[in-house]
């Protein structure tokens, strides 16, 4: 039996879930809304990035001026879910990725696993995407970017949050941040964390093995090798 408490921080995006393109599609949808402006996401790199760096890209991109950016980013935000909620109840497409529905409902049986979320989505719609596949349910808590701009304060912000909430104080050798981006490895180094990365995201295993996480997976259908690797600190071969 497992005896020291685990923390999980699970990123959304990629990690949990394929939106099927639709987080993009919300996002044009809320800039005609606000500026009357057609294809805002042209050529922006999202993966990654939190949503207010991502608006700070769009605005860019369409030579628009950032001032007043908190009343602008909340405005679009608002209306971003708004978009979301309805595209994601009108389509089939959006999926969790192979492994997790059962990965999470394991973790679960677990009272020494602890989960949470740590994503660049406002929260909101980190709540769209995953409550739409039941799983929203398994994440109490979070950081998400509302707290914060930057990706390393949202994972500071679930960690804090995470020991809050269940009155833990979880090692950061117990800690464990777990995403498909070098974003997600580099911010849970910068708290001292492990990393688990997986390749269900735009980055292949060779990739993101080249930022040295603590262990790559190709997705979570291997349930045993993903306990294995938190129970013991390992540092296994990529899947």
């Amino acid at each position: 039996m497992q005896e020291r408490p685990i923390l999980l921080i699970f990123d959304v995006d990629g990690t949990l879930t394929d939106s099927a393109g639709l987080t993009r599609v919300a996002y044009e949808k809320a800039f005609i809304d606000i500026y009357s402006i057609a294809n805002s996401t042209k050529n922006i790199n999202p993966y990654g990035l939190t949503d207010p760096l991502i608006f700070r890209e769009i605005l860019k991109n369409c030579n628009l001026t950032e001032d007043g950016f908190n009343e602008q980013f909340n405005r679009f935000s608002k209306l971003t879910s708004f978009h979301l909620k309805r595209e994601l109840d009108l389509s089939d497409k959006p999926r969790l990725h192979n492994g997790i529905a059962h990965l999470l409902f394991k973790l679960e049986q677990n009272d020494q696993i602890y989960l949470a979320l740590g994503t660049g989505n406002v929260e909101l719609n980190a709540r769209l995407k995953i409550e739409i596949h039941g799983v929203n349910k398994f994440f109490p808590v979070g950081g998400f970017a509302d707290d914060a701009e930057d990706r390393t304060t949202i994972i500071k912000t679930a960690y804090q949050r995470a020991s809050d909430y269940y009155k833990i104080q979880f090692s950061k050798q117990n800690t464990w941040v777990i995403g498909d981006t070098d974003h997600d490895i580099n911010c849970g180094k910068a708290i001292n964390a492990n990393t688990i990365a997986v390749a269900t995201g735009v980055y292949n295993n060779e990739e993101l093995e080249s930022y040295n996480p603590t262990a790559v997976f190709t997705d979570f259908t291997d349930f045993k090798r993903f306990v294995n690797i938190i129970n013991n600190n390992e540092i296994p071969h990529t899947l």
